[in-house]
């Protein structure tokens, strides 16, 4: 069986995060990622202490933009407790307000509300994309012991909050089209970019598509929408 080089950790955080998202945390074992990724369990363990410290590492590099840095100490330990939470959320935090819907917010009216819409709408979609590992390893593993509660409050509600804010306040100013449900409102235009930015790449029937122009697709699809 191939052997995961020891100074590079590419193979073990690409695998196993699929492993992740296949199974979620509580039903993955270390066999599963062992025999996922090529190697015997005992090797495994001589790379990370525990499932706990390869959730983490796959959290934090999942997404990366290079190979993933050798850590410097083998096997990785377990983080310590809350430290992973606090993590989670610090990311969510960063994430979840992008800067044009941020400055939106701090104004009464939109000079160009068709700009200013499609602007948010677009960072949105960028967020969601460039983490979309993160965002599916946290919610296909809901059923972690902490990490669940974070996602469904800090991770999803936050996000919609904020959007709901944005859009109360258009509507008020005659900006965008009036809505029957806000919080749904919110919830479509997060779950919209989520398909196609998110889980379309999970997607167990695959069919072949351009992603810029899934993405160009959503943007457009979202802004005829709302726009008067």
């Amino acid at each position: 069986m191939r052997r995961i080089p020891e100074h590079r950790f590419d193979d073990l955080i690409d695998g196993t995060t699929e492993v992740f998202i296949e199974r979620g945390y509580h039903r993955t074992q270390m066999s599963d990622v062992a025999e996922a990724i090529g190697v015997a369990k005992g090797t495994l363990y001589g790379y990370v202490e525990s499932k706990e410290a390869l959730f983490a590492l796959c959290l934090q590099h999942a997404d990366r933009d290079g190979p993933v840095p050798r850590p410097a100490v083998l096997p990785v330990p377990t983080p310590p407790a809350g430290s992973l939470e606090a993590w989670a959320k610090q990311r969510i935090a960063d994430q979840s307000v992008p800067p044009p819907l941020a400055e939106a917010l701090e104004k009464e009216r939109a000079e160009d509300p068709r700009a200013e819409f499609a602007a948010i709408v677009r960072a949105l979609y960028v967020s969601l994309e460039t983490n979309r590992h993160a965002i599916k390893l946290i919610d296909r593993s809901i059923d972690h012991p902490r990490l669940g509660a974070i996602w469904q409050t800090a991770g999803r509600e936050t996000g919609r909050a904020t959007l709901r804010r944005y859009l109360a306040s258009r509507i008020a100013a005659g900006q965008l089209r009036a809505v029957p449900n806000l919080q749904l409102a919110a919830r479509m235009i997060v779950e919209v970019l989520a398909t196609w930015g998110v889980h379309i790449h999970w997607d167990r029937a695959p069919e072949d598509f351009d992603p810029d122009e899934a993405r160009e697709n959503a943007i457009d699809f979202l802004v005829r929408g709302f726009l008067p």
